[in-house]
């Protein structure tokens, strides 16, 4: 396993579980029931992405990638539609190119 795909898994199991955790620490705020219920599924994306990338090829990354790619676009079509959601969605958004970054190496 590589320290992406441990990286990736950890980060989704704190969504997963903890979903006020991360959110919390990094933007100093709490989300709501909708969000929190957003991030769980996204913990779940993560960890099922990590599990499956570390058991695939190269063609799995570059999947995984452009799907980070998707989320990151998705993110920033967010931030710039909805102020409420603004700065988590931004940071969400430099996270998963972060993501997708890695597994283009």
């Amino acid at each position: 396993m590589k320290p992406l795909e441990v990286v990736r898994g950890v980060y989704g199991m704190c969504e997963l579980l903890a979903p006020d955790f991360l959110t919390g620490r990094l933007l100093g705020t709490t989300p709501d029931s909708k969000a929190r219920t957003v991030i769980r599924i996204l913990g779940a994306r993560h960890l099922i992405q990590a599990v499956l990338t570390a058991r695939a090829g190269r063609t799995a990354h570059r999947i995984g990638g452009s799907v980070d790619a998707v989320h990151a676009a998705s993110m920033v079509l967010l931030a710039a539609l909805d102020v409420r959601y603004r700065t988590p969605a931004a940071a969400n958004a430099v996270l998963a190119l972060v993501f997708a970054a890695g597994e283009c190496e």
